[in-house]
């Protein structure tokens, strides 16, 4: 079977994950793992079934596949595309129909009216129902419903409840249009946090992945068997070159030393910045800083053998796998 990676965008939490997880496994796909943190999807595909039906499919759920092994699809902007433009588009109008709650103390009459609320609320609904409702839809039909069908169910009661009111000239028992705005805007507050927090845990991986691309200075012999130093950058380094590395500079790769000694901070690793006495034949990680002194060492680790690799494709794992309990 044929192994699949691409990158969906519009995962904003575990709950979308475990959408595209569960249509996957309805198609057949094995070894699935989703990552709503990065948006890394990950699958064994079925030989009689073409990746565009698969694409087109999380396409109807209300994503997109952005990236397939490595060639990127561009991205259309959307307007009010992010839950932090939608939160504060929609925040005004709640804020305005929650005032009749002062009104012991502000005497606001006219926002009483069930029509002025209704014209306040109707636009807080549209931009949650083009978000919410189409995603609900889009998930009923799939025969895999999401949060957003509760979502969806609860604002357009309050919604509806009042819209009744209205109509038939009892609003004063039936007015909840605000409900229907708070449960929109709140969630998409919500969201606004959650999507907050996975681009930090993002940020935190890209600056790990950043220190991995550093200048070395590799270690290498004229014709007279003198020693030649030249900056090379360390993803062009081998197993078993020789490079040298000075105070304050980063260690580019996982090596050993050969010659001299100095303190190491691996605070990149340990999270301890009291830096390590390193000697002769002891192991320097890639990415920990040389506080003090000069080491020549020998690379021992490139490419995905590096300790930082492991690091990130582990964290990456544990994002993309589910534990038993979650099963």
């Amino acid at each position: 079977m044929e192994k699949i990676q691409w990158k969906v965008d519009g995962m904003t939490c575990g709950n979308c994950a475990l959408t595209i997880n569960k249509f996957l496994e309805k198609q057949g796909m094995q070894n699935i793992k989703v990552n709503p943190i990065d948006g890394d999807v990950s699958f064994e595909i079925v030989e009689n079934i073409a990746p565009s039906t698969l694409v087109k499919g999380i396409h109807d759920l209300g994503y997109e596949v952005i990236k397939q092994n490595n060639i990127e699809t561009p991205k259309k902007r959307k307007i009010l595309s992010t839950h932090v433009e939608r939160f504060f588009f929609c925040l005004p109008f709640t804020l305005t129909l929650m005032l009749h709650m002062l009104e012991r103390w502000i005497h606001i009459h006219w926002l009483m009216n069930p029509w002025i609320q209704l014209a306040i609320c109707i636009p807080v609904y549209v931009v949650g129902m083009a978000y919410f409702g189409k995603s609900a839809i889009k998930s009923l039909k799939n025969g895999i419903p999401n949060m957003n069908v509760l979502i969806t169910i609860g604002a357009s009661a309050a919604f509806i409840y009042s819209l009744i009111g209205s109509f038939i000239g009892q609003a004063e028992g039936f007015l909840f249009y605000e409900t229907a705005a708070t449960i929109i805007t709140l969630v998409f507050l919500g969201n606004y946090l959650e999507e907050a927090s996975i681009n930090s845990t993002q940020t935190a991986l890209k600056a790990l992945v950043r220190s991995q691309k550093v200048m070395a200075n590799m270690i290498a012999f004229d014709e007279t068997h003198q020693e030649v130093i030249f900056p090379i950058e360390n993803t062009q380094l081998k197993v078993g070159d020789l490079i040298l590395i000075r105070t304050g500079e980063q260690v580019p790769i996982d090596c050993k030393i050969l010659w001299g000694e100095g303190h190491v901070n691996e605070a990149l690793l340990t999270g301890e910045s009291v830096p390590i006495h390193k000697f002769q034949k002891d192991k320097l990680i890639g990415g920990s800083i040389i506080e003090s002194g000069q080491i020549k060492a020998q690379v021992t680790a490139v490419g995905a053998d590096t300790v930082l690799s492991g690091i990130l494709n582990l964290v990456k794992q544990a994002q993309g796998e589910k534990p038993p309990i979650q099963n």
